[in-house]
């Protein structure tokens, strides 16, 4: 019964995602040349973090902090705390679908801890939380994770 709820749950929010926010993201797999686009389309500060292998740009608005992991110039990984969730058709890209049919798949695929559910495509990793008014998530791509990365260093 928890995890039919859990799915329940989980569907809602994409609904809400899919319907509710603008579609300006930089796309997870794809080139970072839209971060500037983002930042104009939430009328958000910007941030850029380098480090040794990758570089963080973060987005932040009143409403939410977007922050967009890129290696070279792909987008490798996306993370996001705030209000409202970003919106995952246009921030997965072409990973979206994997995404949904992974978490049609949940009983048996979706996972989850400490309050998040974890969505495990072939290709691509989705992981939400929170609660209304505090929502967090993050979704990366495994097999372009630079070298020495680990997943809990995006957030």
């Amino acid at each position: 019964m928890k995890h039919r709820l859990a799915l329940e749950m989980a569907v809602a929010f994409s609904l809400i995602v899919i319907i509710d926010l603008p579609r300006a993201w930089a796309v997870l797999g794809e080139p970072a040349s839209s971060v500037e686009t983002d930042r104009v389309a939430l009328a958000g500060q910007f941030r850029m973090i380098p480090a040794q292998l990758y570089t963080t740009q973060e987005i932040t608005t009143s409403e939410l902090v977007l922050r967009e992991y890129v290696s070279g110039d792909t987008v490798f990984a996306v993370a996001w705390r705030g209000s409202r969730p970003p919106n995952l058709v246009s921030l997965l890209g072409s990973y979206f679908q994997e995404y949904q049919e992974a978490s049609a798949a949940a009983p048996s695929n979706g996972f989850r801890r400490r309050g998040m559910i974890r969505i495990q495509g072939s290709h691509v990793v989705v992981e939400t939380g929170g609660h209304p008014g505090d929502v967090r998530g993050r979704a990366y791509i495994p097999s372009l994770l630079p070298p020495g990365m680990t997943k809990e260093m995006i957030q």
